[in-house]
Order: C-alpha cells, then structure tokens, then sequence
C-alpha cells in the first residue's frame, strides 16, 4: 500500500498551463490522497481554474515565490502521519501519466531516499532535458545537469545527486518539516539545490528517478515572469550563489566572503563589460549590496542547517562538479550560436603541416641572428634598445617634449605606444621583448600566415604554402637584420588586417578583429596608411549592406595616426607624417621595375650581391623574376578566374606597388645632415600579400590541380630567402647586442641621480662639419626617438645658439657658454668617433675642451672622449601637458574598445531575454 501522497501545486498567473497540469495530475495512474493549490495573487483566469478542479482545497496567498507559496499550501494540509510525502508542482509542470508512480517506487525501493526528483523536460520538446538534477562547484556555483541534452536513455543510470529541480520533486513531509521547507531569500533559482544540500547534511539521501517525466515551460525564474532578461537572470542567480556561499560557509571563511563580496563585485563587472553585458552590471551590484546588508536572513538559513545538520561538509565533495566540467557544459549548451555553428572543415594547423612551417622558421629567425640568442637588448642599424623601466617606457608614449633640450613639442609618435605594449610583455628588461620579437619574427609570420590564408581557402595544403611565402619573405628577413621593427610588426600584422577588414561587415565582432592589426599595421608603418585607407574603403563597398562597420574598425588606427597627421600639416610638412618610425636607417632605393619585383631595396634584398658573386654578368633582376613567377602566376589565375572576388585584392596590388614606388622617392627624415627616403618595405610586404590573397583564391577553383604549383611557390620562398640568410653568415652583423649601457658609466652614475642630466654630444662628419645633439640621461633609447624630430627642415633658435655654443666649444674660442649649458642643465660633453676625413677637426676640438678651464677631462671610454663641467646644476623634470594624458587614455580606449568588441559575446550561455515555452500537448 502507497503512503499518503499530498499534492501541493502553486500558481501564479498561469491560466495558460494550469488545463494542462491539472489534467496531467488527474491522470497519475497512483491518485495523490489530496490536492493542495495555492494561488499567488493571480490576475487571470488561475483562482477560476483552480476552484473548478478537483482541488481538496484552493489557498488564497498574496504574490510570493514558489517556495513560500508551497510553504502556505503545506500549512493547510491535514495533520501529518508518519510515512506522508509532498509532491511539489508549479502551474506550468506537466507530469507524465506515470510519474508519481514512478517516484512512489523509487522511495519504497531506497528508503533512505527523502527527496526524489524526476526528469524535467522542456515543454516545446519534450525528449531534451530542462534539467536533472543539480549540483554545485566547490566555490558554489551553481549547476543545471543534462541541461539541453537529448533524452535517449544515456542517463537512466543516474541516481544520487546534490539537488533537485524545485517542481516535480517527491520530498518526505517530516524532512520538508524538519529541514524548514525552501530557503524564502532563494525565491527562485537554487531553491532546489539548497534543499537538496540541507536533506543531505541532515544524513538524508537525494536521488533522481530516470522514470518519471515532468514537462516544463520554463525554468524557475520563469514561475512568476513571463520573460526575464539576461540583467535579471544575472542578478537573480549572482544573489542566490552570494547566499549560499555566506550560509553554508565556517565562521571563519564567513568574515573572509563578507570581506570579499566588493572586490569580486569589481572584477565581475570587468567580466560582465569584456562579456559585452553591460546590463548584467546593475544586477550584478545589486546582488552583491543585498548580500552584504543580509545578515539577518543568513544568519536564520545558518540556523536552519546548524538544527538539522548530523553530517559535515565533506560528504558532499563527491557530489560536487569540477570547475572545469561545469565550464565546459555552460559554453556547450546555453550557448545558440555555438550550438547552431556549422562545423569547420578548414584544414587544421598541425593537420595542414602548419606546425612543421612554423618549425623551419623557428631555426630560420635563429640562423638569421644568432649574436641575439643570449642577448637582452639589441642595437644597430634603425634599433635601439628600450627604456630600462616601464614607467619610463610609458612615459615616451605622452606628448609633450620630443627632443633633449624642448625645442619639440608634440603628440608621441603612435609607435612609441606599441613598444609600451611590446615592452610591458618582459616588465623585468622591456628590451628583451624587441629581442624575442626579432628572434621569433619568422615563425610567428608563418603562424599568421597561415591562418589568414586558412579565411580565405578551404584547401588543404594552401594555408600551409602561404605561410612558408610569408615567413620567409626577404622584405620580413631583410627588416629583421637591418632592425627596421616597425616594419617587422606592420608585415606580422598585415595578412590579419587585409582579410580582418574585408570580413569587418560581417559583424561587430569582426570588425572589432579586424580593427587591432589595422591600428598596429598604421601605427608601425604610417606610409601604409593611403593604402590602408583605400583598404577600409573597399571593406566598405564590399560590405556595402553595413558600411558603418568597416569604418568604425578605422577608428583606433585614426586615434593613433591623427594626432601626427594634424601636426605635420600644421607644421607645413604633411608628407612627414609618413616618416619611418625608429632610427632612419639608409638602403638603397629600388626602382619602378625592381619595385614590381616585390623588392624593398635597389640590392633586390640581397640578391644582386648573391648573384654577382655566383654568376657574374647575370642581371639578378631575371633571377627575382624567376623566383616571383609562381606566385605571381597563380595570382593572375585568380584574376582571371574569378574576377568578381578578386578585384578588392588586385586593388591592393596595385596600391601596395605604389606605395613602394613613391614612399621611396620620399625623403622627409634626416641622418647626420643628410636626407633619408621611407624605405619600400612595407609596400613590398602589401604586394606580396596581395598575390599570395589572389592565389589563394584561384586554388578555391580546384583544389586538386594547384598541388605541383604550391610546391613550386613555396621552393621559389626558400630560395628568395636564400641570399638574405647567407649574407647573415658572411657580412658583419648590423643588427648587435647592445652594451649594458650607450653613454659612458660615469655618465651613467649622474643619471642614476639626475635622470634629465644633459651629455652635449659632438660628431666631426666632416674638416668643416660638426653634429652637435643632446642627449638625457643614460642615452637616447628607441622609445625616445621621434620623427618629429628627424624630419623638421631647420633649426629652432635654441638649437642654433647652442650649436654656436659648441662650435666655439671646439674651435678654442675664449667665450663664456655656461649660462647657456647651465640653462639646459648639460653636465657632460662628449666627442664621438669621428666619421673618416674629419681626424683634423676631432683633434682640434679635442684640444679645445683640454684647455678650458671649466671642464674636468674624464678620458677615453667606449662611447668616445668625455669631459664633465666642474659645476653644473640639476636638472628639472619636463613638465607634461594635460592634454597628453587625455589623448593617451582615449588611444587606449579606442584600442580597449576594439578588444571588447573582438571578444566573443555568447561565452557562458545564452545572453538574451527567455520567455515561458509554450506546450505540445499531453503527454503520448
């Protein structure tokens, strides 16, 4: 004989499912003894349909969660008796026919069971699972198992578990009693598992029948809201996880959760916003401020489980999921898009022989620079090692002075905040990232190399190819060994921001993608930003359906580049805005011809020295032409093959090789008095990229045809980069370890104690010729360097009076320049190593310093010969302008903003508004 069974069912505005569940209960093959309704202040037809049922009696409540509702309907039970149980529904749970008979059996069968629930399906398909069963991490957070699964009997074996669903569960009437029914601040989400977790530390067991089915139309939070938001499902379970963490907590580990619920509030938000769910943030403060003033009803749900506690806390660690567990089922299944994605057949990166690429790169970035292995710091040819400190590092990055004695003013060079960012990755010595950077240069081109070929073509051996093009390209390997990082970073970065701004219309989170390498390409490389602008127009006229998302991905690279732009037109030398960031560094400049051959330089990177010396009389240009021939074949293939795609990519051909052209008949930066053209790379590295897109595209025609040819395209790479990796071997390096320290130690130990102290450096170039520059501090760093500086077309006043200054300095003249070096607080004066043919003007000038009376002579050392002032004064801090703090904030803004908006939206769940499902029916 079954015990009594009574049925307690609240409702609160359920018209709509009430036909369904009562008929539902009706219809139990086992009759419960009673059935108990409760309505919750219902404003529709629910009182009508409940008076009208077979209800032993309807209990008319104001409106109040579920757990207190049942509560009401348990108080106008009949007096208890030893073996009654509680069959808890809600107005929208549909039992199956069979279901209370179900769980009958299950507690007669396992009679330390006193909390069963059933399967709990949703209502619009009854064969997933809503939930079955719940349970909790070690930290709290809550869990809905078998949430979205399909039902196909794989979980018939479950049984014991941490909780319950809330409806549908079978619970003994003298535990429910005795454990004090639902917590009543859990007014929806968790009730269930609190519950569960009191009957178990009260030595109960809770079990799960797989033969008992209830059909849902909505989670819990759903029992009194036709919809809930994702900002209230947030602050709803945020405030139910902070409760339970507070009541179930030791007294000790309670202070340190109270003390903790502020800092978490905080990095949660920072969640929330990367997340993009700025409306989770309100809630989410919510919850946290309820949870700290609650002391009251955490301290009565401590009481609650201390009265009925006999077991501890540790009998549950089995019964609780891995962090790592309930993170990959959260992703899984509450996520729509994840779930809705069409599974990617592109060729994987080990699978695509990706990894082996990447290898032979590693060794190539070794062999082309092996003094930098062991190096911290690198120096010579357009490098310079870093500021030694962070701060000093992110201090370049604000505008303000740009020279050593103030006579340029204005914005940083965009430049100067990638290496911030490059230097923050090795805060210990920020030069050592530049040295990894160069090291790992090749092999990190082939990396994206092949993931942006891999955008473009389903091929299975094509992203392979492009990367091996990409990694060994003699315009990457020749700016690594001549130290051009600004051209090393835009090369990585450009494959990424070509196909990144092509895809931008797409969505927001492509844009925001696509945005980063833009800025960084622009930032590096600023005589690419025509090109790059012509770029976001084609992005633009592709994506002509949503234009604006194109030209928002431009605003960071704008926030960067602007700033400079303004000032050089103002300044009346616009072009120079397009200046090489770092040290200008001279090359020989191609011609039109050698341009088209994809070359940086007038050597053909090399390769005119290589085939003089193995085959003199052979013109090199025949043998670049070779080598180019595959690529630039297969590329036209693309062309011609499919036009209406490739024209975006043929465009940029064509802009890139104009680039190269003109950028290299553009000298607007100066070196020792003599003029320095942009170098050609970068639009090298654009052409290149833009046959290896073309290509790329012609191999989607037919993949099976283009195996031979892509072999041929990638020997033709190794062999491009032949000459410049031999000439590693056989010329001096350019590019060296720097020495611990640029300027003499003695000026070191100054700067130690003065940072600003000014070393007057003096060069002789020339018998009539003299450089004259300040430098502060322990020597200008790359950071430092400005191409505000380099490219002005004359000498401010107080320039040109210390030049005088010096002039007399090294000619002997009895003049008095103290005030003035006082004024700019130069403590030292340095004579360089003199450039060959100026001996005579370095001896005069040495003599000169000698016989002052007001210099101390320090002697030889390795940056020259150096003399100290007997008197000098400190020098004072450059102030920094207001406005350069706001304009560095809103470039990192621009930028933050870019990441956030890469960020995946969906990453724990679904993000949007959840509504009552409706019903299929009665169960078959």
């Amino acid at each position: 004989m079954h015990p009594r069974v009574f049925v307690v069912l609240a409702t609160s505005n359920g018209a709509e499912y009430l036909p369904a569940t009562l008929d539902a209960i009706a219809a139990q093959r086992v009759a419960p003894d009673a059935l108990i309704a409760v309505d919750g202040g219902s404003k529709d037809a629910s009182r009508r349909l409940l008076e009208a049922s077979s209800a032993s009696s309807v209990v008319i409540a104001p409106r109040l969660p579920f757990g207190q509702l049942v509560a009401r309907g348990v108080g106008a039970l009949p007096p208890a008796e030893d073996g009654d149980w509680l069959w808890l529904l809600a107005h929208d749970a549909a039992p199956h026919p069979r279901a209370l008979h179900a769980l009958l059996s299950h507690v007669e069968v396992h009679e330390s069971v006193a909390l069963v629930g059933p399967k709990v399906m949703r209502a619009d398909a009854p064969d997933r699972f809503a939930e079955f069963g719940e349970s909790m991490t070690r930290f709290g957070r809550s869990l809905l198992l078998r949430e979205g699964e399909l039902d196909q009997g794989q979980r018939d074996d479950d049984s014991d578990t941490l909780g319950v669903a809330e409806t549908g569960m079978l619970v003994r009437r003298d535990v429910f009693d005795a454990l004090g029914g639902f917590d009543p601040v859990l007014r929806s989400i968790d009730a269930g598992l609190d519950l569960g977790v009191r009957a178990r530390l009260a030595g109960h067991r809770v079990a799960l029948e797989p033969r008992a089915r209830v059909r849902r139309a909505g989670g819990p939070e759903h029992f009194a809201a036709r919809a809930v938001s994702d900002a209230q499902r947030v602050g709803t379970a945020r405030r139910a996880q902070l409760h339970r963490r507070l009541a179930y907590a030791n007294p000790l580990a309670l202070v340190v959760h109270w003390l903790l619920l502020l800092p978490l509030a905080v990095l949660r938000t920072i969640g929330h916003l990367l997340a993009k769910r700025p409306a989770a943030v309100l809630s989410e403060w919510r919850a946290t401020l309820a949870a700290l003033v609650s002391i009251a009803p955490v301290a009565r749900a401590r009481r609650r489980i201390a009265r009925s506690r006999t077991e501890r806390w540790s009998a549950l660690r089995g019964l609780r999921v891995p962090w790592r567990a309930m993170r990959l089922q959260r992703r899984a299944v509450g996520d729509p898009e994840r779930m809705r994605a069409v599974p990617d057949e592109r060729v994987g990166f080990v699978e695509g022989a990706g990894l082996w690429v990447t290898a032979l790169a590693v060794v190539v970035g070794i062999v082309l620079s092996p003094q930098l292995v062991t190096a911290g710091a690198a120096t010579g040819g357009a490098l310079l090692p870093l500021s030694s400190s962070l701060g000093e590092l992110w201090g370049s990055a604000l505008g303000g002075q740009r020279d050593g004695l103030g006579a340029v003013q204005g914005a940083a060079d965009p430049f100067a905040l990638v290496l911030a960012l490059l230097g923050s990755l090795t805060p210990w010595r920020p030069s050592t990232a530049i040295v990894l950077l160069l090291l790992l240069a090749p092999a990190i081109a082939s990396v994206v190399g092949f993931f942006a070929a891999r955008r473009l073509t389903l091929s299975r051996w094509a992203p392979a190819v492009a990367a091996a093009v990409w990694a060994l390209s003699p315009t990457l390997l020749l700016a690594i060994t001549e130290g051009r990082l600004g051209a090393v970073v835009a090369h990585l970065a450009l494959p990424l921001a070509v196909t990144g701004m092509l895809r931008a219309h797409r969505s927001w989170r492509a844009a925001g993608a696509a945005a980063i390498p833009l800025a960084l390409v622009v930032a590096s490389a600023p005589v690419l930003a025509p090109a790059l602008l012509l770029l976001v127009v084609l992005a633009a006229s592709t994506g002509w359906r949503s234009p604006l998302r194109p030209l928002v991905a431009a605003l960071p690279a704008v926030a960067l580049i602007a700033p400079i732009v303004i000032e050089r037109w103002r300044a009346g030398v616009p072009l120079a805005a397009l200046a090489d960031p770092g040290v200008p560094f001279r090359s020989e400049p191609p011609t039109a011809v050698e341009a088209a051959l994809a070359a940086p330089d007038g050597t053909l990177a090399r390769l005119e020295t290589a085939v003089s010396g193995l085959a003199p009389g052979v013109d090199a240009g025949w043998i670049a032409l070779v080598l180019l021939a595959p690529l630039a074949l297969a590329a036209l293939a693309g062309v011609v093959l499919r036009p209406a795609r490739a024209w975006p990519a043929a465009v940029l051909l064509l802009a890139g090789y104009g680039t190269a052209v003109l950028s290299s008949r553009l000298a607007v930066a100066t070196l020792e008095g003599e003029s320095v053209a942009v170098w050609a790379g970068p639009g090298a590295s654009l052409m290149l990229l833009a046959l290896v897109v073309l290509a790329a595209i012609a191999v989607d025609v037919d993949d099976r045809v283009g195996t031979v040819p892509g072999g041929i395209v990638a020997l033709a790479a190794v062999a491009a980069a032949l000459p410049v990796v031999a000439s590693s071997f056989l010329a001096p390096a350019t590019v060296v370890p720097a020495p611990e320290r640029r300027m003499p130690a003695f000026v070191g130990a100054a700067a130690a104690e003065d940072p600003g102290v000014g070393t007057l450096v003096l060069r002789p170039l020339a018998e009539d010729v003299l450089r004259v520059h300040v430098e502060r501090g322990p020597g200008e760093t790359l950071d430092r360097v400005s191409t505000a500086e380099r490219t002005r077309e004359r000498a401010d006043e107080v320039e040109a009076e210390l030049a005088q200054a010096a002039v007399d300095l090294a000619s002997g003249a009895d003049v008095d320049v103290s005030a003035l070096l006082d004024e700019h607080a130069i403590r030292f004066v340095l004579i360089e190593q003199e450039r060959e043919g100026a001996a005579g003007l370095h001896d005069r000038a040495q003599r000169s310093l000698d016989a002052r009376g007001d210099l101390q002579a320090i002697g030889e050392t390795g940056a020259g010969l150096l003399w100290q002032r007997t008197e000098a004064p400190a020098s004072t801090p450059a102030p920094v302008p207001t406005w350069a703090g706001w304009l560095l904030a809103a470039q990192l803004a621009a930028i933050a903003g870019a990441i956030v908006a890469a960020l995946p939206s969906l990453r724990r769940g679904a993000r949007v508004r959840t509504k009552r499902l409706e019903g299929t029916g009665a169960w078959q």
